[in-house]
């Protein structure tokens, strides 16, 4: 069945090309940041690993500054992912048959489609969490230390994708603990954490030299650092609705099945239950505290989609007309979440209003790129923003892809922030409270003397962003338009002669 499915696969992996050509839609904020931070390759970023950047080192090295260079990822790793998905519930289930269905199926997934289009940390952690958990497998029936080197290597990748990784380790161990506690005894497992281990250095030297800067923003995410309204049920059923829409509604279902069945060390499904019920349940209860979004438990869905998949196919076996309803349906909202549009030319726009629909956030950006192009010179202008994710876009859809800069005006830090420091000593005695001059903190020199071209969504340029400059000289409003409706309105300022002492308003990590 391995034959019919890199067929399948292969079908797949060039339709999600062309898609990617021919679609409406532009690299999301995120996909663009992560993108330009492969124009400066480091140990580690702010608030991730490096792993996405080199990857569009590579990707845009070899194909340009283009939209499928950076989408080519998600439809590989989809591919990848798939096989994967493949030998995974073959070792688990012992049935080719099934094992082939489980690989297919997840397209049903509305977020595994959209992992398959969009290039974010997600998508490299998605697969190398399912790849750890297959070698895991493995190692664990034949204790073989090729197979313990692997998962060790598997792992370290892992956590260079997204730091969520580090939850893989010890559920590791409690597999181990409850299936073969002996090989705890023997050095494999050893080997496995040590070799992973070596990974975590350069994240963890660079953390070092910037202050720890990623922990600070993680511990921030959690809501550790601050005070939050708890119980937050709002956030809470706000979390549970996006899982229930990544995996399509129908099978939602089907995996809290797999879960209640599968609690116990001897029963079949167990290690998915395992490597699944945890990550998703952490986030679910970290909603209870705060916002979480609904991407950040999309690596439990590995594991926790084959288990799903089971479900489902065990149901078909009994109703199989059913079964094709649900199937259908599930498709469906696949084909609607990769093209909203196609509601309403059913006349059903009503059900998700362009104001409401998320992939408002991926259009706009090439016409705003196209704007600024006709009025940013190089010579004489810099390009910026108060925002990072406006500041990536532009400098990705800016004609010449302009080096780009972000003012902050009471955010977070963020990537351009760092990239902006002169001193990063001096910079954390400034966030501090100490009184430094911002020219001696921030490298503002080169910026001296030109003219600003300031992208944003504020109607009018803060005052400490104003006073930086010598004047505002105009001012355009920039409407993105997105099924015939105005979703978003952001404002082209162009500022005259740069003082070189503008001081950021950053509020934390």
């Amino acid at each position: 069945m391995l034959l019919p499915l890199l067929a399948v696969n292969s079908l797949l992996f060039i339709l999600r090309l062309v898609y990617v050509v021919v679609s409406p839609f532009d690299l999301s904020p995120e996909e663009a940041q992560y993108w330009d931070w492969s124009r400066h390759l480091d140990l580690s970023y702010y608030s991730k690993p490096p792993l996405v950047a080199y990857l569009n080192w590579l990707s845009t090295h070899l194909l340009g500054n283009t939209e499928l260079a950076v989408r080519i990822w998600p439809a590989t790793f989809a591919f990848l992912s798939s096989v994967l998905a493949y030998f995974a519930a073959k070792e688990v289930f012992k049935s080719e048959r099934t094992a082939f269905w489980i690989a297919v199926l997840p397209n049903l997934f509305v977020g595994y489609d959209a992992l398959a289009f969009l290039f974010t940390t997600d998508v490299p952690l998605f697969f190398f969490w399912g790849l750890s958990f297959y070698l895991l497998l493995k190692a664990v029936e034949k204790n073989d230390t090729r197979l313990w080197l692997a998962l060790g290597l598997s792992g370290g990748l892992g956590f260079l994708s997204k730091y969520s990784m580090v939850l893989f380790f010890p559920l590791g161990v409690l597999y181990l603990l409850l299936t073969k506690p002996r090989l705890l005894l023997t050095k494999g497992p050893y080997l496995a954490a040590a070799v992973a281990f070596l990974f975590t250095l350069p994240v963890l030297y660079w953390n070092y030299e910037h202050g720890w800067v990623s922990f600070k923003h993680v511990l921030n995410l959690s809501g550790v650092q601050r005070e939050t309204n708890f119980p937050d049920w709002a956030s809470f059923f706000n979390f549970l609705l996006a899982q229930v829409f990544l995996l399509s509604v129908v099978f939602f279902p089907f995996l809290l099945k797999g879960w209640l069945k599968n609690l116990l060390p001897k029963k079949e499904g167990f290690s998915l239950t395992l490597f699944s019920l945890p990550g998703y349940a952490v986030f679910q209860l970290l909603a209870l505290k705060k916002f979480v979004y609904g991407n950040w438990a999309a690596f439990a869905y590995f594991t926790g989609g084959i288990l799903a998949l089971k479900e489902f196919l065990d149901f078909s076996e009994r109703r199989k007309a059913l079964s094709g309803i649900l199937a259908a349906a599930a498709l469906f909202l696949v084909a609607v979440s990769l093209y909203p549009p196609l509601l309403d030319r059913l006349g059903l726009g009503g059900l998700l209003p362009p104001k409401n629909d998320p992939t408002k956030f991926l259009v706009g950006w090439s016409d705003l790129g196209r704007e600024v192009s006709e009025i940013y010179d190089p010579r004489r202008d810099f390009v910026f923003s108060n925002l990072y994710q406006i500041a990536a876009e532009l400098a990705f859809y800016t004609e010449g892809n302009p080096r780009t800069f972000v003012f902050n005006h009471y955010q977070r830090m963020n990537q351009y922030t760092l990239w902006q420091v002169k001193d990063f000593d001096l910079f954390e005695r400034w966030l501090a409270g100490e009184e430094v001059p911002p020219e001696e903190v921030f490298n503002w020199e080169p910026l001296k003397g030109k003219n600003g071209v300031f992208v944003t969504p504020l109607p009018s340029v803060p005052k400490p962003i104003a006073d930086s400059f010598e004047r505002v000289v105009f001012k355009r409003k920039f409407v993105v338009r997105w099924r015939g409706y105005p979703v978003r309105t952001l404002y082209i300022f162009y500022l005259e002669n740069f003082k070189g002492n503008y001081e950021p308003k950053i509020t934390g990590f």
